[in-house]
């Protein structure tokens, strides 16, 4: 299923805001990481003219990520959109 800018510019303003919270527990290093992810996207809503989230961002979350086994498939899905966007 697709989602809309419009859904997620929402689903990253309500976090920020701390009207939603990432469900579930998480080591520390991830959450911090998703935290920091969650504020950059809030950048891009605010100021779209910047046109991506900065990269030390992209690169934090998938390091914090790839420390824990758990979230290796997710580690490689998100390595596989980062390369389609490249067009790799």
């Amino acid at each position: 299923m697709k989602h809309s800018k419009e859904y997620y510019d929402n689903l990253i303003t309500q976090y920020v805001e701390g009207k939603a919270k990432i469900k579930g527990e998480h080591p520390e290093d991830v959450k911090k990481a998703v935290d920091m992810f969650f504020h950059a996207g809030k950048m891009l809503v605010d100021y779209p003219e910047i046109g991506s989230i900065p990269a030390e961002y992209v690169d934090n979350l998938i390091s914090a990520l790839a420390k824990h086994p758990e979230y290796h498939s997710l580690v490689v899905d998100l390595i596989s959109i980062l390369n389609d966007e490249r067009g790799e």
